[in-house]
């Protein structure tokens, strides 16, 4: 009797040492998934000094997105930028954005500008400096498309013009002003034909 329990001793640890393991194991593990409280409104990451660039398909840069401060929230996949700056650098006229503050789209295709709103188109030796201000912007970077559904004012050398609202599209080169529009309009003096 006394050789069977000896016989049994070898299986009886290694027993107690698998359900040690396992008990271990269990205690230690971490749950794999992680819980989301979706009431909180978190940022995830953060980032100073952002710089992103845009190539179009010759790998010449598109644009340049500039800002101080960016705070990416992962419960909804949101993105805030503090001060951001949109540079357009492609074109034959270079076109600058910029605004205090702008909310990204969860896939990148839309930001909207908000809170002194500044674009400016650089003077062309036939055109003279361009800009608009309003309070917010809506824009599609990769359209080069822009709505604003609050006042706008568009300066254009001595030209002036305000209307509540604005759709641009500066690819076709055309701006749709709409609700009450009001302005001086200057003319440039042609130049004499011989």
């Amino acid at each position: 009797m006394n050789s069977r329990g000896h016989s049994l001793f070898p299986a009886i640890v290694l027993i107690l040492l698998a359900g040690v393991s396992v008990w271990l194991d269990r205690i230690t593990r971490q749950d794999e998934t992680v819980k989301v409280d979706k009431s909180l409104h978190e940022p995830d990451f953060t980032a100073d000094k952002l710089t992103l660039r845009r190539y179009d398909l010759s790998g010449k840069t598109q644009y340049i997105l500039v800002a101080d401060r960016m705070i990416h929230y992962g419960d909804d996949e949101s993105t805030e930028l503090i001060r951001p700056r949109l540079d357009y650098l492609n074109r034959p006229e270079p076109v600058r954005m910029e605004s205090d503050f702008a909310t990204v789209s969860k896939d990148g295709e839309t930001v909207v500008l908000i809170d002194n709103v500044f674009l400016k188109r650089a003077a062309q030796p036939d055109k003279p400096e361009a800009t608009l201000r309003t309070e917010r912007m809506t824009v599609w970077p990769d359209d080069e498309r822009m709505r604003s559904d609050a006042p706008v004012t568009l300066t254009q050398g001595k030209t002036v013009i305000a209307a509540e609202r604005m759709e641009s599209d500066n690819i076709v080169g055309n701006i749709r002003l709409q609700g009450l529009v009001r302005g001086t309009l200057y003319r440039n003096t042609p130049t004499p034909k011989p």
